[in-house]
């Protein structure tokens, strides 16, 4: 049961502490309400320097004193020269006064230029106006987005596109362009009639004031490049907004960040490895990075709700200076996303669409046999397989034991040996099969070509009070399973509002709606039945009725018994049931920024996310499991009639409502300064903060629900789950005589009708910051942070354990020994330390005990509060310890820069279950239990390897390099005493993480029963011989190198990109046959058993094949199978490969139309673009593998079909 809000929820040990939460949430609100009235108010403000008016033909000597009126500007100008201009009629209301003056001098003899606050009135010189375009690149060959490009002297302006393009029309053919932002030293450069200025590469801002983002989109601080210490990364964003094969934005960040993992195997999606910072800093706490959304802290299963074209910028924060402001949160990296934002200047509307056609998979990469292949193996092995299941027990309904009904094969050769079939006759069945190739129909019927479509319209624009940005996007993810859907509509908007020089503020909201809807469609590969086909040669549907409980023999019976149809139809049981869900998102944020004093400001954010969910899952009763179901269930009378239990119409109706509130409230103060020309300058930040995160997930199930009429029948799920029915005709019990409904949970015994769970977490936490800059020269930060949580214990050792970090930096460029040096353009130092943290996951520690409501079936009473977490009063979080020495560079004017870190991590405090006293109620509490390092490096190099005016040619290259070793492991766990312990077990103390451990294999002997060779040398096949030093450790299965290699490039309106990632260092299990007994039949309902892997073929027959195979002989009985260890093959050394692999992930090929045609069709800009992705280059194994579908820490490894692979996208942005 979670505890009320007034009671030990809240992470304080005293009413005072609690008193001080109360006051500060107090003060939060009110500094929540006051921004949302001055947003209420912010309609009524007045725009300074616009003019509201309303006149006609008003001559300009009368007009142009009342714009100095309104605006405040002076202007110069004689009578004589106004004389000329003609009168001019206004109706406006709250323009600009950049806007009006273009209205006003429009078709005039004159023309005007602002300096300063006062506009000069002058003849307007005979000139050719002609359109301007061009490129703007960093230098490193990067597009430059965002850069400001205003005709000197004029209002005229407009800014570059993602892509680095700029077009400005009706530009003086003698005007000189003014290119400013940010981050880039001002330019100039004249146009001299040229329309095409070609590529202009920008220099970086080298002052005080070269701000990169590296947490003002989380709403911490913002600091200078130059100023910071600390370790962070940015990637190319037009790689990332161009990437098209998937819009989850951490995706498109693969080989793009140095020291960022992205693993797309099934074992790492699976394990929570799929994202590493660094590598691993914990084994059963959350794995995954830390995202923060503007601000927010976004679960990385949620990341879906962003859509990557609303996304600005992307920081990576790898140490613990650049990470520590987070707290007991931050030791897995932070990944900041800054969402856009509009800028002031006219509206503009901007769209942008791909349509990504991703094919069918390749259901047919599993090595397996092809039906003549399998045929020939049926008839080898069928003898043994008759002496171990002779046909009655073959064809006896036997759950508990797998054995179903028997496939046309096994049915064949059954009836051949009791003579129910002449041997000819039997004979040309099998060859019948053998013929046959279903794979035509596998891709006919069950999978359809991908196809990922995605539009976004963008409005975005403002004055210098109010900028807007506002978009809408409708993304449509057709997956390769006929019959489903996935749709997601979004709707994205930010409001800033400039008050006055002395008070922001901003408010944003980002809405999110997806529905999926699933059918019964089954996920059928090659390593089905190669010789089922799923229609007759008139496009019938087949039956297949072996597929389910019962075999032919006893089938008919069953169904006169419970006067149900027992027959399966995989193609009409499609249309039986659906899944369906529907989820709503909102992300909400709104801030205030107040200049207090001479670089002091207040800083307040409140954010909430909310997200509510639906999933309705419905089996209507002819779908086969349902009338299996309601067999399970039926009591056959001695009369004939029949007991149903479950009703007999309508369906199984399952709902899961899900919901999650997020909210955080910081208040801070930022000071920044610098003084003493100069010489000092010091940005100093100290706030709090306090969030909760609450997640209520609830589910009911009914039986017999009609859909048209909404309704059900009562039944007693507690008595069918708890005692169950005795003597059904379909029993499920170990016993072979009864059936219950399942449970959630056996201990619980709550019923198979309903459950909830109410997981929540609370924080409270208090931080600083400080970064003091010397000379330009010397560099310090400095971080700390305390946080506290109900997650935590509630001694005093564990809630007060504050985070910090210290940084140093000296930048060697403004040393005189160094800025003589014409080649060294930058050239920094960086040291930095800290402590960073990971917190438990909610409902697996608290600081007191959770009870939750259970039934316990094994003592009477009914339901009582059963504890379902135990609290750990000295439960902390876990703690990593980082050091970090790195390097800037920039050389031969910055066409090669870049960066080198190494660092080292040591995290205590592993998260885990603790043995403890069992008269305490349980074996076991989560715990702090371990220990484990991280040590490694990461290398960015960016390169400008040609620039030539139209043509240049720029390369990104990121290599990481992360080794780990788990130091210490104090987990609840029996005690690794042999070899066969080590196998299959990827986390032991004293070995790296993701380890993978096999047996050092020594062939088969002249029986063909596989063997391993000791540490001694000696061979064996005996049972449980191996110890632990006869175990080989075989490397691991997360890679050790990563990176990637980017090159780009342009000529002229064309550019180039192609993006290569690697992944190399690990290994995995290759796939191979695994079934060396029992029947090669279909187990029930799956459509990915029944094959077998081609190597069976392969495999001893007869003495002698020892010396030329490793696959062991096939033994039918599985009780004398067991007396060897198929298991020293299938997890023998020879079996495990090198996982390394080189994919180019994108190519992508952009075209920029030229202004001449965008005049004439009245539009900014148009690009267009084709995309190919996933293009396998190398690859170190020679068994055709591709390590990001293989589920690399088991035999049979390769368990998921390559898919998205050879993808080809068409996509266009469009500016007006």
């Amino acid at each position: 049961m979670q505890p009320s809000a007034k009671g030990i929820s809240y992470p304080h040990k005293s009413r005072k502490s609690a008193r001080k939460f109360v006051s500060m949430l107090s003060n939060v609100k009110t500094v929540t309400l006051v921004s949302f009235l001055i947003l209420m108010l912010a309609a009524k403000v007045t725009v300074a320097q616009s003019i509201s008016l309303s006149a006609k033909q008003i001559p300009l000597s009368k007009l142009l004193p009342e714009l100095k009126k309104q605006s405040g500007y002076q202007f110069f100008y004689n009578d004589a020269m106004l004389a000329k201009a003609s009168p001019v009629s206004l109706d406006i209301r709250d323009m600009p006064l950049q806007d009006v003056l273009r209205m006003v001098f429009r078709n005039q003899p004159l023309t005007y230029a602002i300096v300063a606050k006062t506009v000069v009135v002058k003849d307007t010189a005979i000139t050719t106006e002609i359109d301007v375009v061009g490129y703007l690149r960093d230098e490193t060959g990067r597009p430059a987005p965002g850069i400001s490009v205003q005709e000197k002297g004029q209002s005229k302006g407009t800014f570059s596109n993602a892509q680095g393009l700029f077009v400005i029309k009706d530009v003086d053919a003698a005007a000189t362009l003014l290119f400013s932002g940010l981050n880039v030293e001002t330019y100039e450069t004249k146009v001299n009639g040229h329309g095409d200025l070609g590529t202009i590469t920008l220099k970086t801002k080298i002052t005080a004031l070269n701000e990169i983002n590296v947490a003002v989109s989380t709403g911490y601080q913002t600091i200078s490049k130059e100023r910071s210490a600390g370790s962070f990364s940015k990637p190319d964003m037009a790689v990332v907004a161009d990437r098209s094969s998937s819009m989850n934005i951490l995706q498109r960040l693969d080989g793009q960040i140095p020291g960022l993992v992205i693993n797309n195997s099934p074992s790492a999606a699976r394990d929570g490895n799929t994202f590493l910072v660094r590598g691993l800093n914990t084994i059963n706490a959350s794995r995954n990075p830390l995202v923060v959304v503007d601000g927010m802290a976004v679960d990385v299963s949620r990341i879906s709700t962003i859509n990557p074209q609303d996304v600005a910028d992307i920081t990576v924060l790898k140490d613990a200076t650049a990470a520590s402001i987070w707290g007991a949160k931050a030791s897995n990296g932070v990944i900041v996303i800054t969402t856009k934002k509009g800028k002031a200047g006219k509206m503009k509307v901007a769209y942008d669409g791909f349509v990504n056609f991703q094919g069918k998979p390749q259901y047919n990469y599993f090595p397996m046999m092809n039906s003549d292949q399998y045929i020939r193996s049926m008839r080898e092995t069928f003898d043994s397989i008759a002496v171990y299941m002779p046909y009655q027990r073959a064809t006896t309904y036997d759950p508990l034991n797998s054995v179903y009904g028997l496939s046309p094969s096994n049915q064949i050769l059954y009836d051949m040996k009791n003579g129910t079939i002449s041997q000819a006759t039997g004979n040309a069945k099998l060859d019948s099969l053998a013929r046959i190739d279903n794979r035509a129909q596998i891709g006919d019927v069950w999978y359809r070509p991908a196809m990922l479509v995605n539009h976004t319209i963008a409005i975005s624009g403002g004055s210098e009070k109010h900028t807007y940005y506002n978009s809408f996007s409708y993304t449509d993810n057709r997956s390769y399973t006929p019959g489903s859907s996935d749709k997601t509509f979004k709707l994205n908007t930010r409001q800033d509002f400039n008050f006055n020089r002395i008070l922001k503020v901003f408010v944003s909201a980002d809405l999110t709606n997806n529905s999926t809807t699933d059918g019964r469609a089954v996920n059928i590969d090659n390593r089905y039945l190669p010789y089922q086909l799923f229609k007759d040669p008139n496009g019938n549907a087949i039956n297949m009725p072996y597929m389910g409980y019962l075999s032919e023999r006893e089938r008919p019976n069953i169904e006169k018994m419970g006067k149900i149809s027992m027959d399966y139809n995989p193609i009409d049981n499609m249309n039986t049931g659906y899944t369906k869900s529907n989820t709503f998102s909102g992300r909400f944020n709104t801030g205030i920024t107040v200049d207090i004093y001479k670089g002091l400001k207040f800083e307040g954010r409140y954010g909430y996310i909310k997200e509510s969910g639906k999933t309705t899952i419905y089996d209507d009763v002819s779908n086969y499991q349902q009338r299996a179901y309601i067999m399970n269930f039926a009591v056959a009378n001695n009369d004939g009639t029949v007991t149903y239990n479950l009703p007999t119409k309508g369906g199984r109706y399952t709902v899961y409502n899900s919901s999650l509130d997020n909210w955080v409230v910081r208040n801070q103060l930022h000071f920044d300064r610098n003084w003493n020309n100069g010489r000092h300058q010091l940005t100093a930040l100290a706030g709090a903060e306090a969030q909760e995160q609450r997640t209520v997930v609830n589910r009911s199930t009914v039986y017999g629900y009609d859909q048209d009429l909404q309704t059900y029948p009562m039944l007693d799920y507690k008595l069918l789950s708890t005692v169950g029915i005795v003597g059904p005709i379909l029993p499920t019990g170990i016993d072979r005589k009864s059936s219950k409904l399942p449970t959630d949970n056996t201990e619980s015994g709550s019923y198979f009708g309903e459950s909830e769970s109410v997981p929540r977490s609370r924080f409270t936490s208090y931080y600083g910051n400080v970064a003091y800059m010397f000379l330009r020269k010397y560099n310090i930060n400095a971080s700390w942070r305390n946080d506290q949580s109900n997650l935590f214990g509630l001694n005093r050792s564990a809630q007060r354990k504050p985070v910090w970090s210290l940084g140093l930096k000296w930048n060697l460029t403004n040393e005189a020994f160094i800025n003589h040096i014409a080649w060294i353009d930058a050239l920094a130092i960086r040291a930095t330390y800290g402590l960073t943290g990971i917190s438990p996951v909610a409902g697996q520690a608290a600081s007191y005990d959770i009870f939750k409501p259970a039934t316990v079936r094994y003592a009477p009473g009914g339901q009582a509060l059963n504890i379902s977490t135990l609290s750990n009063s000295d439960l902390t979080w876990e703690s990593t310890k980082t050091y970090d020495i790195g390097i800037d560079f920039g050389i031969l004017r910055n066409r090669i820069s870049g960066s080198i870190d190494i660092y080292l991590k040591n995290t205590d405090n592993l998260l885990g279950q603790m043995p403890v006293n069992p008269l305490s109620g349980a074996n076991s509490i989560y715990g702090n239990v371990g220990a484990l390092t991280n040590r490694g490096f990461d290398i960015a190099i960016n390169s400008l390897n040609i620039d030539a005016g139209k043509f240049s040619w720029s390369t990104i290259l990121n290599i990481s390099y992360n080794k780990n070793k788990i130091t210490k492991l104090g987990l609840l766990a029996q005690p690794i005493t042999r070899g066969d312990q080590l196998i299959g077990n990827n986390y032991v103390a004293n070995y790296p993480a993701f380890a993978v451990f096999s047996y050092k294999y020594a062939g088969l002997d002249a029986n063909g029963d596989p063997q391993i060779r000791l540490a001694d040398g000696k061979l064996t096949k005996a049972l449980n011989a191996s110890k632990i030093e006869d175990i080989v450790f075989k490397g691991v299965y997360q890679p050790v190198w990563s990176g990637g290699l980017t090159n780009t490039f342009r000529y002229k309106a064309f550019s180039l990109a192609v993006n290569t990632i690697f992944n190399m260092g690990n290994v995995m299990y290759r796939s191979m046959n695994t079934r060396y007994s029992g029947m090669f039949n279909v187990d029930y309902m799956d459509f990915r058993s029944g094959n077998i892997n081609v190597e069976f073929l392969d495999r001893w027959k007869q003495p002698g094949d020892e010396q030329k195979t490793d696959i062991p002989r096939f033994i039918a009985n599985p009780t004398t199978s067991a007396l060897r260890n198929t298991r020293y093959y299938t997890s023998g050394d020879v079996n495990v490969v090198d996982a390394s692999y080189i994919k180019i992930r994108d190519i992508t090929l952009a075209y920029q139309l030229p202004p001449q045609l965008l005049n004439k069709l009245r539009i900014e800009g148009l690009s267009l673009r084709a995309q190919l992705s996933n293009l396998m280059l190398w690859k170190a194994n020679r068994y055709g593998l591709d390590p990001e579908f293989s589920n690399s820490t088991a035999a049979n490894a390769t368990s998921v079909m390559p898919f998205n692979q050879k993808t080809v996208t068409i996509g266009a942005h469009l500016t007006l």
